[in-house]
């Protein structure tokens, strides 16, 4: 092996440390895939580079390697997005996994520098736009829409609760309203991209008479 076993696994571990810190937020946010996935995918792209370099004597393309890395892991980012209603979710967390196999193939490669600066910029964008988003929105004077779900039954409170939580973590102002039947009325703030598609997921559940934006 023309590369020495200790610059091999320093390779493999900085590759699964980088990969790591981007897993860590997503850990953070709660997504599908969180700190390990993100460390197996660097770690698992930094090696198959290592093996399309040194495994094969010599006679072997470490383009095409490279090659089928990217294949496939857009099979396994794939796998991190699915339909929620009228939502798509796991976009970002599927581009991070690309991102990840990127810079653990520049850390296999042994291009250190790159990969420290490739994982960083992708910190910043996870973290630093997230907060630029947000100022947009409200320096936008974007606000909470208001949605109103009437009920036939209040035992299923709980659960619609549940689901607009799962639909926007930041969901706020939720009241509940006991009609004098076994009824009621819930009324809650969420943000106003997600309104339309939790109102459609609203409607299609047992014991909802109706449900609607009202701002």
């Amino acid at each position: 092996m023309g590369i020495p076993l200790a610059d091999a696994a320093l390779r493999l571990l900085l590759a699964a440390l980088l990969a790591g810190a981007v897993g860590l937020e997503r850990e953070v946010m709660r997504k599908a895939a969180g700190f390990r996935t993100h460390m197996l995918v660097g770690l698992g792209a930094a090696l198959f580079t290592l093996l399309s370099i040194e495994g094969f004597g010599g006679n072997g393309d470490p383009a095409r390697v490279a090659a089928q890395i990217v294949t496939g892991i857009g099979f396994l980012g794939a796998g991190a997005i699915f339909r929620e209603g009228a939502t798509v979710k796991g976009l970002t967390t599927a581009a991070g996994l690309w991102a990840v196999a990127a810079i653990g193939m520049a850390a296999g490669a042994g291009l250190t520098a790159l990969a420290t600066v490739s994982a960083t910029i992708v910190l910043l964008i996870l973290l630093g736009l997230r907060t630029l988003d947000s100022w947009m929105d409200r320096r936008l004077g974007a606000s909470k829409s208001t949605i109103e779900v009437r009920l036939s039954d209040s035992t299923h409170f709980g659960k619609l609760w549940k689901m607009a939580a799962k639909i926007d973590p930041t969901v706020e102002n939720v009241a509940f309203n006991r009609g004098h039947d076994e009824g009621g009325i819930i009324t809650l703030d969420i943000d106003p991209k997600r309104a339309d598609a939790l109102v459609a997921l609203f409607e299609n559940e047992d014991g909802v008479r109706s449900a609607e934006r009202i701002s």
